[in-house]
């Protein structure tokens, strides 16, 4: 299983990095990774059109789309838009930060860790 990182490199810019989940055990129902402590979980329903001008993540957390495109751009230059089936992990907790603009109307799952 796959996500996005989105953390605070060296250089104090917010870069993407592609992560994968171990599977830890198969069972009848699909593969499973580790289980992973959070702290919190919240749901968000967004329209299109709102941009989040450079801002850090709160704190660590994954955000897991379920609906809807939001285009991110860090402050190291890249962008990437993410939609259903997407997960990323923002811990961009210091520097510059990113951009969050909405491209249309959607859902996610907020999970604070």
């Amino acid at each position: 299983m796959k996500f996005i990182k989105l953390y605070t490199g060296e250089d104090n810019k917010s870069h993407f990095m592609e992560m994968e989940t171990e599977v830890e055990t198969i069972q009848p129902l699909g593969n499973y990774s580790k289980k992973y402590p959070v702290t919190g979980m919240i749901f968000r329903d967004f329209e299109k059109g709102l941009v989040f001008d450079w801002h850090t993540a709160p704190q660590p957390q994954y955000i897991i789309y379920l609906e809807g495109e939001v285009e991110v751009e860090t402050s190291g230059g890249e962008k990437r838009v993410f939609k259903a089936g997407d997960i990323l992990l923002a811990e961009d907790l210091i520097g510059k930060g990113h951009v969050s603009k909405t491209l249309t109307s959607g859902r996610s799952i907020i999970v604070t860790v």
